[in-house]
């Protein structure tokens, strides 16, 4: 048996009105070389009889049945992918509808990288579509993926080499309650360092708006795909929904450059005012150490007027201690040369005699 190149998931638990529209999508693939398995996860009995009905008729069907399994039935997936024969993995939700060109442009991808995606776009119900824009090759990314509650694609655009899934310790298995499915498994490839990630820029697959119908019963809803999915097989019209999606891109990139370029002003705003605020406490700290510095200047001048003072009182002082020195010595001078000096020279001789014979 030939070996295809795609095993093709697509998980389903419900009734089976959407089915046909996903897989009808998948058969129409430019690259036909794939297996397609559809696993049922408890879906009622005539989603399993629709599933094996059209594996009668396209031998690349290929039907899992299984009880509901914890959650939505991921460990379903992991049985599966063992019996898996293609190198390469991909995933369609059963209410989603893939372009012809889908495994294809996936195929190119997965040539270069282990796990990968391409754009997700979302018709919504009042007609516009919404693309959700990142790339798996930023490691920023993928650090956001693994760390907060934030995914940009889900299983409908991603892909993956089997080998690189069977080189993980677990491969699909229950989320935790608060983890989204698609990123519980996504963390399990970016967390593993040996592999390779990135994003094809590409609207190959739409999205049909789950969240916003989820009061539409799924015959409803069969309805409202069955139009869109028969204008996807036209190339004029997938062309129209791929122009749709790439202006939606566009919008959503004017609008981030919008908010860009409006932090930008804001950024150079608060830098000129804190510039402003700077020059101003500049000029106020100058204007104070001009005042602190004139403050010492005059500390220092009285100080010195101070000790100048002092120091004419200590000259002016020592003159007249000088002077009375002299009148001092002049008084002595005269008394010495006086006659009543003189005179009684006889009685200090006497009285110094005296002094000397006194007991110690």
């Amino acid at each position: 048996m030939v070996r295809p190149s795609f095993t093709v998931l697509l998980p389903i638990n419900r009734s089976p009105e959407l089915l046909p529209f996903a897989v009808e999508s998948v058969l129409k693939q430019s690259n036909a070389d794939f297996e397609l398995f559809i696993i049922c996860d408890g879906a009622p009995d005539a989603t399993v009889a629709c599933a094996k009905g059209l594996a009668e008729r396209h031998p690349q069907l290929r039907v899992f049945s299984f009880e509901k399994g914890e959650r939505h039935g991921e460990a379903h997936r992991d049985l599966a992918l063992r019996e898996a024969r293609a190198p390469l993995i991909a995933q369609i939700g059963d209410d989603d509808l893939w372009l012809p060109d889908h495994l294809a442009i996936l195929g190119t991808l997965l040539e270069s990288v282990d796990f990968g995606n391409l754009l997700q776009a979302e018709l919504l119900t009042d007609g516009s579509i919404a693309v959700h824009i990142d790339d798996l090759a930023d490691e920023t990314t993928r650090q956001r993926m693994c760390s907060t509650p934030w995914n940009f694609f889900g299983p409908s655009v991603a892909g993956y080499r089997l080998s690189a899934y069977r080189s993980l310790p677990v491969g699909w298995s229950p989320a935790p309650p608060d983890v989204w499915t698609d990123l519980h498994m996504w963390r399990k490839f970016l967390r593993h360092e040996s592999l390779t990630f990135g994003t094809s820029f590409s609207v190959q697959c739409l999205k049909l708006s789950a969240h916003s119908r989820q009061t539409v019963e799924t015959a409803d809803r069969a309805k409202e795909n069955a139009p869109i999915a028969q204008a996807l097989l036209d190339p004029r019209q997938r062309l129209i929904y791929q122009e749709r999606a790439m202006k939606a891109v566009w919008q959503q990139l004017k609008e981030q450059y919008r908010v860009a370029d409006a932090d930008r002003t804001e950024l150079r705003q608060a830098k000129d005012a804190a510039a402003s605020n700077f020059k101003v406490t500049e000029e106020r700290l100058l204007e104070e150490n001009r005042r602190l510095e004139q403050q010492r200047l005059d500390q220092t001048s009285a100080l010195v007027a101070n000790f100048d003072a002092e120091r004419q009182k200590l000259l002016h002082d020592v003159e007249r201690l000088d002077r009375l020195r002299l009148d001092a010595n002049s008084t002595l001078a005269e008394i010495k040369s006086s006659r009543s000096w003189a005179m009684t020279a006889p009685l200090r001789w006497i009285e110094s005699k005296i002094e000397r014979r006194k007991p110690r």
